[in-house]
């Protein structure tokens, strides 16, 4: 737990920078952080640091139980009020209201609003204003990006070679799964980015780490290893075994980050089109036949992109011209 600033510690500040110390070597010599000395200065008025002053103003910041911030400024509260009831998000009320000068967090925005009115001075029920409406905050602990992933040591796609951003190089994938219906069943797409090539890769045994990876590996495996560099995948449990799809087909797996779908849009986007023959809702868990057929139609639709080429002549042309 972060140490605060003590009376002598201020003393010694006061004194230092009296002598003309710069705050890195006061720092220093109190065995702080630069940042720390900064933002303590910084506290105090233009005329120069008051040790004396210093500590009276954290004894009073200290006081508790302290006013909200929303319910001490009525100005503020009306201001804040005004933009959730337009339907802003807290983000976006704090980014507007610095520019006007006036200065609030989203965490403070946040809290307000699942506080109650009685404390926080925002209307009841304001809860219900914001993007996702959930009637409780959602639990974030503050480890929770620390806690060890099941994937173990796995490679980021900051990673990533930069031959794969441009997709002037063939033999980069994009993969994720398509979950049924009460989360019972699964399928697996694999897209390739430089010409769209789909594969849709049926899971009958189940979506688990090892049924996954063994799905993967067979389908992949049946596309020319000149095509076969890179995989990219979302930061999904099922894909724990990826250290098995790399040595069974000498490609790289790397993993985007947390809640970031937009970091495999070519895979975001085949998945919408796939879900014009598996619908939400549905069970995807269907014979492979029928997948087939879906992937069939998939990879011989005329693409814009590929001036009304489709995706399967464009990735045969690929593969033959990187035998």
């Amino acid at each position: 737990m972060a140490r605060r600033v003590c009376l002598q510690e201020r003393v010694w500040i006061e004194v230092l920078s009296a002598e003309g110390l710069s705050d890195a070597l006061i720092a220093a010599r109190l065995g702080r952080d630069r940042a720390t000395v900064w933002r303590e200065k910084k506290r105090c008025d233009p005329g120069g640091y008051c040790a004396r002053r210093a500590q009276a103003g954290a004894d009073a910041r200290a006081k508790r139980p302290r006013l909200w911030r929303l319910a001490a400024d009525a100005k503020l509260r009306l201001k804040v009020q005004e933009r959730l009831d337009e339907r802003l998000s807290p983000h976006a009320v704090s980014a507007e209201l610095a520019q006007c000068g006036l200065k609030v967090c989203a965490e403070t925005i946040y809290r307000g609003c699942y506080a109650g009115a009685g404390r926080s001075g925002l209307a009841a029920g304001t809860w219900e204003k914001l993007p996702r409406a959930r009637p409780r905050r959602k639990p974030r602990g503050r480890c929770e990006q620390a806690k060890r992933s099941a994937l173990g040591d796995y490679k980021p796609m900051a990673d990533r070679p930069r031959s794969a951003e441009d997709r002037q190089e063939p033999g980069h994938w994009e993969g994720d799964l398509i979950i049924g219906k009460h989360n019972r069943s699964a399928v697996a797409t694999l897209v390739e980015r430089s010409s769209r090539h789909t594969l849709v890769v049926g899971l009958p045994d189940g979506y688990d780490a090892r049924s996954t990876a063994d799905a993967v590996t067979a389908a992949l495996g049946r596309q020319p290893a000149p095509m076969l560099k890179t995989l990219t995948w979302d930061q999904g449990t099922e894909m724990a075994r990826w250290a098995h799809i790399e040595k069974a087909l000498g490609i790289q797996v790397y993993f985007c980050e947390p809640r970031s779908p937009w970091q495999r849009p070519t895979n975001e986007q085949t998945n919408g089109i796939l879900r014009r023959w598996l619908p939400k809702g549905t069970d995807p868990n269907i014979a492979t036949a029928r997948l087939a057929v879906i992937e069939d139609r998939i990879n011989n639709m005329p693409r814009k992109l590929h001036n009304w080429n489709t995706a399967q002549t464009v990735y045969n042309d690929l593969c033959r011209d990187h035998q």
